[in-house]
C-alpha cells in the first residue's frame, strides 16, 4: 500500500472517531489539521520502516547509562551528641520534628 492510500484511509470521519475515542472534542478546522498532522505522522514512520535494522542490537535504554555502584564502607561517623548538636530542635536524645499527620497522631 502506498503512501496515497494511506491517506485516502485516514478520512475526517477516522479522525473525528480516534477523537472520540481519545474523549477530544475537536472542531472541523482541528480535525482537518490532525487528519494533516497525522498523515505527516504515518508519512514518517513509513520512512522509519524502510531504515535497515539488521544486525542492531536492541536497547533496554536509549542512552545506555551504567549504575555507578560502589561498595558500602565503613568511614568516620559523628557521634550521638555531634548529631544533636547540629539539629534544629532536640527533645531528650531526639531530634525534634512537627507533626505532619495532624493533631491527634
Amino acid at each position: 500500500m502506498d503512501a496515497n492510500e494511506k491517506n485516502d484511509l485516514l478520512t475526517k470521519e477516522v479522525v473525528r472517531h480516534v477523537a472520540k475515542l481519545s474523549r477530544l472534542a475537536l472542531t472541523d478546522n482541528e480535525i482537518e489539521r490532525a487528519k494533516e498532522d497525522l498523515a505527516s505522522i504515518f508519512s514518517h514512520i513509513d520512512k522509519l520502516k524502510e531504515i535497515d535494522t539488521s544486525g542492531v542490537e536492541p536497547l533496554d535504554h536509549p542512552t545506555e547509562l551504567l549504575n555507578r555502584d560502589r561498595d558500602d564502607e565503613v568511614g568516620v561517623t559523628l557521634s550521638q551528641q555531634q548529631v544533636l548538636d547540629n539539629a534544629p530542635a532536640v527533645r531528650d536524645v531526639y531530634i525534634d520534628v512537627p507533626k505532619v499527620l495532624g493533631e491527634t497522631s
